[in-house]
């Protein structure tokens, strides 16, 4: 279904492809018409100031929005299992069910980001798709309502998700949502201290890296 492969590009990176596309991809929405009343109203407003704003600002916006804080993370393991050796785990599970549907990963994405999920879901018959859906709603759906708090435009993107899915989403996990909204701390000296890390290896911390691979960030699957 084409909506699942528009709100992938959606929450992708901005670009300026996108932006030139706008018009289509809401014309791709509207013709499948699973998206319905406000939820779809409000989104068409979003995919309109996404296409007119700035590109360099867009992706300012985006950059701080979803990469500078785990609390807005794309990648969907990173809510439920965190650092822990679990979401390694999951993480191979979820590629084995991309091969097993035919399908493998391409560009050095991990199978967890939320628009490369989606974009499997874009190649598989509605009824399995939503099946998936279901299983991640959830956890996307808290994601969603912490881009409200922000009156983040995202929201009604994660808001469309949510419909497609068709499933009471769990209150409890909204209410913990709402919470950690209220109390997430956005300064620069708590988002360095967020992502500070553990080197690996004890007396590396000082080693040159500059022969290092670099990866890419381009979700597709095959």
């Amino acid at each position: 279904m084409r909506t699942y492969k528009v709100l992938s590009l959606l929450l992708a990176y901005p670009s300026k492809p996108l932006q030139d596309n706008m018009q289509e991809l809401k014309e791709a929405l509207q013709s499948e018409g699973v998206i319905k009343g406000r939820n779809a109203k409000k989104l068409y407003v979003f995919m309109d100031r996404l296409a007119q704003v700035d590109l360099l600002k867009l992706q300012e916006q985006y950059v701080a929005l979803f990469d500078r804080s785990r609390t807005n993370s794309l990648y969907i393991f990173e809510h439920v299992h965190g650092e822990s050796r679990d979401r390694g785990g999951a993480m191979v599970d979820l590629s084995e069910t991309y091969e097993k549907f035919g399908y493998k990963l391409e560009g050095g994405e991990l199978p967890d980001y939320l628009p490369l999920f989606l974009e499997f879901l874009s190649v598989l018959p509605p009824e399995d798709a939503q099946a998936f859906l279901r299983d991640a709603i959830h956890v996307i759906a808290m994601v969603g309502v912490k881009l409200g708090k922000k009156d983040s435009g995202y929201q009604y993107v994660f808001k469309a998700v949510e419909q497609l899915a068709d499933t009471k989403i769990d209150p409890e996990m909204i209410a913990r949502a709402l919470l950690e909204a209220e109390q997430v701390d956005e300064s620069m000296e708590a988002l360095d201290k967020e992502w500070e890390e553990t080197p690996a290896f004890d007396g590396m911390g000082g080693a040159d890296c500059g022969g290092c691979p670099s990866t890419s960030s381009a979700p597709k699957i095959h």
